[in-house]
């Protein structure tokens, strides 16, 4: 079966012009600029969500990657809207979302670089890991700590 363009490039386009953003249906990397992360987080956060800056951009940078890693995984064609209410959906959940998710990425890319025999980027991964569960339960204590 042949999936249909559902958010057109000019669609990005329209969106990102009448934002002021630069056009994100152009986007080749994940990088988000702090500036217009703050501009799609005041759009989609509705309800007034307390959602640092930081936190919203590391996010973004998660679900931009599905589409500019891998093409055929570009559920929002990079449309920051669209993308920017995955993110506020995943924090609904909980705000530690995105830090739970670098921790399994990490886990994934230490246990294949372990099968690879890479230990050079055991060590890196590994070590990346520490900080990442490190940051993760700073979070999580701090979540605690406001219950």
């Amino acid at each position: 079966m042949q999936l249909p363009q559902y958010v057109t490039a000019e669609e990005v386009q329209r969106v990102c012009g009448e934002l002021g953003l630069s056009d994100w249906s152009r986007k080749t990397d994940d990088t988000v600029d702090a500036d217009e992360a703050g501009i799609i987080l005041a759009e989609v956060n509705g309800e007034k969500m307390t959602i640092p800056v930081e936190t919203f951009i590391a996010g973004l940078v998660v679900e931009l990657e599905h589409g500019t890693r891998f093409a055929d995984a570009n559920v929002t064609n990079n449309h920051p809207l669209l993308t920017g209410k995955i993110v506020l959906a995943h924090l609904k959940e909980t705000m530690d979302y995105y830090e739970r998710i670098l921790v399994a990425e990490l886990e994934g890319d230490l246990l294949k670089a372990i099968l690879a025999g890479n230990p050079e980027k055991v060590t890196d991964k590994y070590k990346k890991l520490i900080d990442a569960r490190q940051e993760l339960d700073r979070s999580v204590t701090n979540s605690l700590g406001k219950g």
